[in-house]
């Protein structure tokens, strides 16, 4: 009998014994012969034969960061052990991929990963060996650990090289040496650390995982009950009688038999296993990696179906599929095979997992349409299951667009990352801003790498909040990020948990197979309405500011491409093409891309396939141009896409001469300014086509001699660094700008966050002021026919800020485009509007649609919403008037009381140590309005900040026509663009206001049809709409139609 002092004794006996006992499973070996060829850049299976190969011997290095390398390993298994298992031994310091010699990926392989002791180091080579079997192996090496390479946390500025002395360094793997020196980007050294075969004891293995569980389960159940002196006796007395001797594994096993035999509590819940590896497509490592670490999962999940008949594995992501489809299409056949065997479950329905907060509404829509087409397509299989489990935070506007794409359930555990406050529920009925719910659920392990170990399940247990009203849950086990997703190991452990007393059931299952078995009970659980904001996180809104711009800038290019060509003939619309570009924006918005959280090679690339994406939309534009103007060299042809009025002033193109004059021969006001810009004020109604042509001349706007723009509107006054000292609204006749307040303030803060340096911005950057931007100089813009304007000259810290600074004639709204030379670390930059509204909410842009959020800090809930994602606008309005802060392409803001926050730049070092550093530019916009917001245009005005005309200059048309147009207050239309699988015009319509509303829709040709259909385009609807056609829209709602 053990006494209750002696248990932590014995604990710690059972604890050296299983360290030594799993020592001993592989310590019977034979080294192999090997040689290697290192690359730079991977090369494929059948070109390695062309490489020139030398010899190596264990610890010897064979590469250097982000090498990679082809082995061939050779050797034959010795006479004693004919009859037994053999395994491979291998572990290269990285990752690596074992290949059949027809060039089929068989399993890959890990040296360790940050989840803890797990590795992936053995292949099975037979389960009965033969005397002298040749061994011959091919094995693709990568000199990365799961998670990249070994980074420093904060080099700081100019350091090309740190120093390995401890926290210093980000480890990855088993190869920074104390003392040995770290590239600024990261280092890595690939090491030949085990090249052999060796006898596998399968028995002594099991034993192991016995004991493993068992010792396990002394963590969870209670120490004083007879559960836990029978586990700890029966523990103890294998440590006594296996002796060290292998003979004694068959005894020892079955004295511990019955005590896994015991079932489990009549009550105990089940738990729902799903095997899940979490590949981010771009992180630590760049997109080119997770090509081969889709591969390495994928060749081990189906090797583990092999093993485990009842073991079912998921994964997300499309375009994980296609990389393997595309380069290793042998493992793409077995792929098919496992889905169509039920085995395999596909997930998600999103092209990638992106970012929810930063991306637009079209693109969440084409997330979706994208992946589920490519799962129908490729598998037959409809997926209705949004799987994001590691994405920060979920917009109010996603549950409307999952339902209209025919996905039902929801899934993440990111919520239970959040900073201050637990979010009461994991499984409830999710209600976006339209009212549409989706089935949500949140695996209240809190982990999407979870091990299946006993405390593990017994925390999802414990955090089950729906115990009263569910008695099953999902398990999400695996390790992610190219680990390979569930060992071994976590499969025997749920084996051994089906039904054992002090443990839920587990239950190897697919997820979709849960939704629905849960969706009967759904009207009996709770109901979260609004976004899902996740407390944690925020400065993911800013960091790597050029990545969002672009992919701002890409999604409005893509919007008004589609446009133009929906102006020509469907027969050359060039999809294919167009799909392609759609794909790149879509795989650079995933969830540690777009977010700003990935290293620096991430980054290279995605600015270069920004840069190309864009260049490729201009030029179908120019081509569709072509096709449907005509050649006039004095022409200037002007559509505008959106279905407003756009009256804010055109910019011109550089090599413009001379006016403009309409289409009746009269004079559209013209100015050229101090520095060369070319702006007309040119008044364009929705969807409006216009040639306009070459007039007589321009007028040069004339210097401003003050820090004053005013108009009969509005008036602004600037002190010398750039700050608004008053704004005056003379239509109203009210001061804007809060009583002894300056507004445009930029002002510089310490940015020092806790912990993940480019994921985070902590609240108390607040108190960490350093300065307000100081002023070099200004000068005049001029006032023209047009606009007037100034240009400041600022510094701040080490950088450098240009602002022009402009107030067109007809409006009240002024314009801040600015560039800014960003040399700063560990600082953040954000301006400030304080104004003379006091409201207890404001109004934020989001896909879709708007939410409110509260401007004070009352509770907890509200406090931990100081920065906050917004799209195009923020408003902040009382019943009689408000103000709005108009952007071009950032996301953080911040609404505290009366004061309008931007967050405009951040400058982190870790994990990319050169984040934003350089240029910028931005443009925002300070409009203030009458009335309240929904009184007001600012969506309008918003929209034509970012969906500017499009300008054709030395063409002209007489007779284009949109196939539609589309009229109504607070109705956008959203998109126009060819059907995706049928021969059609598709057409998307949004309520934006959050109100009760109506459109008239008139089609060009009266022979066409308007037809209802679903954000797939799958399920049309009967009745064919035609003539004068109108709408129907509740607040919020997104339509969508086909013209046939």
């Amino acid at each position: 009998m053990i006494l209750e002092i002696q248990k932590k004794v014995y604990r710690a006996k059972i604890k050296q014994f299983l360290d030594r006992l799993e020592r001993q499973i592989l310590s019977r070996f034979e080294k192999l012969e090997a040689e290697y060829s290192r690359s730079k850049d991977p090369v494929p299976f059948d070109d390695r034969l062309k490489l020139t190969y030398q010899a190596i011997e264990e610890g010897q290095e064979w590469g250097q960061t982000w090498d990679s390398a082809w082995f061939h390993l050779q050797g034959r298994i010795p006479p004693a052990w004919a009859g037994r298992e053999v395994v491979a031994h291998l572990d290269f310091n990285g990752e690596a991929l074992i290949f059949s010699s027809s060039g089929e990926p068989l399993q890959g392989l890990t040296n360790g990963s940050i989840f803890g002791n797990i590795t992936r180091h053995t292949f099975l080579i037979t389960q009965k060996s033969l005397a002298n079997e040749p061994v011959d192996l091919w094995v693709e090496t990568a000199a990365n650990a799961i998670m990249g390479i070994n980074c420093p946390r904060d080099p700081g500025r100019g350091n090309s090289i740190v120093e390995n002395i401890g926290n210093e360094i980000a480890l990855r793997g088993a190869s920074a040496i104390p003392g040995e020196q770290i590239g600024r980007h990261g280092s890595y050294r690939g090491v030949a650390n085990r090249m052999r075969i060796a006898l596998y004891p399968k028995d002594l293995y099991n034993l192991w995982l016995d004991m493993e569980l068992l010792n396990g389960l002394l963590d969870t159940v209670p120490a004083s009950g007879s559960r836990y002196s029978r586990i700890l006796e029966g523990l103890v007395e294998v440590t006594n009688r296996f002796q060290d001797n292998e003979e004694n594994t068959g005894r020892c096993r079955e004295l511990l038999a019955p005590l896994l035999k015991q079932p489990a509590h009549a009550s105990a819940p089940v738990i729902n296993a799903v095997g899940h590896a979490h590949i981010d497509t771009g992180w630590l490592w760049p997109v080119r990696e997770t090509i081969r670490k889709s591969a390495r999962t994928f060749a081990n999940q189906l090797e583990l179906m092999d093993r485990y008949p009842d073991y079912v594995f998921g994964a997300s992501q499309p375009q994980h599929y296609l990389f393997v489809k595309d380069h290793y299409p042998a493992l793409y056949d077995r792929i098919c095979k496992a889905v169509s065997e039920g085995r395999w479950e596909l997930q998600g329905g999103m092209w990638v997992e992106p970012d929810c907060n930063l991306i637009s509404g079209e693109s969440f829509i084409r997330q979706i349409l994208h992946g589920k087409n490519f799962f129908k397509d490729e598998f037959g299989e409809e997926v209705t299951n949004c799987w994001i489990p590691d994405v920060f935070g979920y917009s109010a506007s996603m549950p409307q667009i999952l339902k209209l794409a025919g996905i039902n359930h929801f899934l993440t555990q990111k919520m239970s990352w959040s900073q201050f406050n637990r979010f009461p529920y994991t499984t409830f009925r999710w209600r976006g801003i339209d009212g549409t719910e989706v089935l949500t659920h949140f695996p209240p392990e809190d982990t999407y790498n979870s091990q299946l170990q006993p405390y593990d399940l017994q925390r999802s247990e414990a955090n089950f909040v729906e115990k009263a009203v569910l008695d099953e849950m999902l398990c999400l086990f695996g390790v992610g990020d190219g680990g390979g997703g569930p060992t071994a190991e976590m499969i025997e452990r749920g084996l051994r948990q089906q039904n054992l007393e002090g443990s839920p059931k587990i239950r190897f299952d697919r997820a979709d197979r849960f939704f629905e078995r849960i969706s009967e009970k759904q009207d009996r659980l709770p109901v979260w309405s609004g976004e899902l904001y996740l407390e944690l996180h925020r400065g993911t809104l800013t960091t790597q500011a050029r990545t969002k711009r672009n992919n701002r800038f890409l999604e409005q290019s893509l919007r008004e491409t589609e446009y133009l060509l929906g102006l020509g003939e469907l027969s050359d619309y060039p999809i294919m093409e167009l799909d392609g570009i759609w794909k790149t924006l879509l795989i650079n918005q995933f969830h540690d891309i777009l977010p700003g959280s990935s290293i620096r090679w991430v980054y290279e690339v995605t600015e270069q396939e920004h840069a190309q994406a864009l260049e490729d939309c201009s030029r179908i534009r120019t081509e569709a141009a072509e096709r449907m103007m005509a050649a006039d060299p004095g022409a200037l042809t002007v559509i505008n896409t959106l279905n407003v009025l756009h009256d804010r002033e055109i910019r011109l193109p550089e090599d413009w001469e001379g006016g403009l004059q309409d289409e009746t021969g009269n004079e559209v006001p013209v100015q050229q300014e101090s520095d060369g810009t070319k702006v007309a004020q040119l008044s364009l109604e929705p969807q409006a086509i216009r040639t306009l042509r070459r007039g007589e001349g321009k007028s040069m706007a004339q210097p401003i001699q003050s820090l004053v723009l005013e108009n009969d509107l509005v008036r602004y006054e600037f002190n010398e660094h750039g700050q608004l000292t008053r704004v005056q609204d003379k239509e109203m006749q009210v001061e804007m700008l809060a009583s002894g307040a300056l507004g445009n303030v930029f002002t510089l803060y310490e940015d020092r966050p806790y912990n993940w340096d480019a994921w985070e911005v902590d609240i108390t950057y607040e108190e960490m002021v350093i300065e307000t931007a100081k002023g070099q100089g200004w000068t005049s813009l001029g006032r023209g026919p047009v606009r007037q304007g100034l240009r400041f000259e600022l510094s701040v810290g080490s950088s450098r800020i240009l602002q022009k600074t402009t107030l067109a004639n007809n409006s009240k709204a002024l314009e801040f485009e600015s560039e800014v030379d960003w040399q700063e670390c560990h600082r953040m930059l954000r301006t400030a509007f304080p104004v003379n509204v006091r409201t207890d909410s404001a109004t934020f842009d989001i896909q879709y649609g708007n939410v409110k959020r509260p401007t004070h800090r009352n509770t907890s809930w509200d406090m931990a919403r100081f920065e906050v994602a917004a799209q195009k606008y923020v408003d902040l309005s009382d019943h009689d008037k408000g103000v709005a802060l108009l952007n071009d392409c950032k996301y953080g803001h911040k609404v505290l009381e009366n004061v309008i926050d931007l967050n405009l730049l951040r400058a982190p070092t870790y994990p990319d140590p050169d984040a934003d550093q350089g240029e910028h530019r931005f443009c925002y916009v300070l409009y203030p309005h009458c009335n309240d917001f929904l009184q007001s245009d600012v969506i309008e005005k918003a929209h034509q900040l970012n969906q500017a005309p499009i300008l054709f200059p030395g063409k002209s048309q007489s007779e284009l026509k949109p196939p539609v147009i589309v009229q109504g207050a607070g109705i956008g239309l959203e998109v126009l663009k060819r059907a995706e699988k049928e021969k059609c015009w598709v057409v998307r319509m949004v309520e934006r206001r959050g109100r009760t509303s109506k459109a008239m829709v008139e089609l060009t040709d009266s022979r066409c049809h308007l037809q209802e259909t679903d954000l797939m385009e799958w399920n049309d609807a009967e009745k064919l709409l035609s003539g004068p056609i109108e709408l129907d829209f509740k607040p919020f709602q997104i339509r969508t139609f086909k013209i046939k």
